[in-house]
């Protein structure tokens, strides 16, 4: 009897041993996707989903990987898998974890919601994000995201005061990147009511500050959006000089909506050099316009560049209100964790 419960007790702690050698695996396995989250988020994806058994695992590391995963599917444009993991990270609701990164959480889950166009819902969901913010980063992630849907509602005056209040602050803080993004973000702003000087000042920025932290989707954004700049201005000089790095920079950055934008430069820049634009290439045209990462983005390419390069495509419809009615939502609304 006494040998049996020896050989009980080793196999016992074999199976421990191998578990919890198992259970550390996964988690350097997080870190090193978290790792990659800045300078390839792509291969932040490919660790994640090499990773099996996910449900079995314990609520914190569950979330953990969903949180992961929504970084990175923003970057590389994946917002199927943002949706999900937002959905999945919902299931674990209860769990200590959850209460601890809610900010995050709602941060996520705005910025699917501002995608899906479900505007005043995803305005909701940064504002309780808000609400919990452990700290001024977090505080201005969530400001310039509610100035995104500002500016999606076409409420200019209200983005700029949100950019206003947050900018000169990011830039005592230091920190680069959330300048940046602001930088973008009023470049965005500038395009959009036609102030074309004042968009390529916020564009080169934003680019220089992501070369200096080598976020590389920072720069493919930036880079492409200065891009675009210079052939609405003409400026074939300054296109050719940019150009180099940031078509293999993007080439290289497995994001199809950015190698769509990418062909539209690269078609307007061929017009540009008097060069022809055969039907195969309006045919590209028309299917890289769909690819786009963004109406606005296509409201950009519709305006600027459609009739130059006499594509036919069709501007983006006004976005009309719509409310989002997944059950758990009532939480986000209630907003009391």
């Amino acid at each position: 009897m006494l040998r049996l419960f020896v050989i009980f007790w080793f196999l016992l702690l074999g199976f421990q041993q191998a578990f919890a050698t198992e259970l550390s695996t996964f988690e350097n396995k997080l870190n090193e996707a978290e790792d990659y989250l800045v300078v390839n988020p792509a291969q932040s994806i490919i660790i994640l989903e090499n990773l099996d058994d996910i449900d079995k695992v314990s609520p914190e590391l569950f979330i953990r990987w969903h949180l992961i995963n929504a970084r990175a599917a923003v970057p590389t444009s994946q917002f199927y898998r943002l949706h999900q993991s937002v959905d999945a990270i919902f299931s674990q609701q209860q769990a200590p974890y959850f209460k601890k990164k809610i900010t995050s959480i709602m941060s996520a889950l705005g910025i699917w919601l501002r995608y899906a166009e479900y505007l005043d819902d995803a305005q909701l969901s940064f504002q309780c994000g808000y609400k919990y913010a452990a700290n001024d980063r977090q505080r201005l992630t969530l400001t310039n995201s509610m100035a995104l849907v500002a500016m999606a509602q076409n409420n200019n005056d209200e983005a700029r005061n949100l950019y206003a209040e947050s900018y000169n602050f990011t830039v005592r803080l230091n920190l680069p990147n959330v300048v940046a993004m602001i930088e973008s973000n009023l470049g965005y702003l500038a395009l959009d009511e036609n102030k074309i000087p004042e968009a390529e000042h916020y564009f080169r920025s934003a680019l220089s500050r992501y070369q200096i932290i080598d976020k590389r989707a920072g720069q493919i954004s930036a880079g492409l959006n200065l891009l675009m700049v210079f052939l609405i201005q003409d400026q074939t000089i300054n296109f050719e000089r940019l150009y180099g790095p940031t078509s293999t920079l993007t080439h290289a950055f497995p994001n199809e909506a950015k190698q769509a934008l990418l062909l539209w430069l690269e078609m307007r820049f061929k017009k540009l050099k008097g060069n022809y634009v055969s039907r195969k290439d309006i045919a590209q045209l028309q299917i890289a316009y769909e690819q786009l990462e963004s109406d606005q983005m296509k409201t950009f390419v519709h305006r600027y560049f459609a009739k130059k390069l006499e594509v036919p495509i069709v501007p983006p419809k006004k976005i009309l209100p719509k409310k989002f009615t997944r059950s758990w939502f009532k939480l986000v609304k209630k907003c009391q964790w």
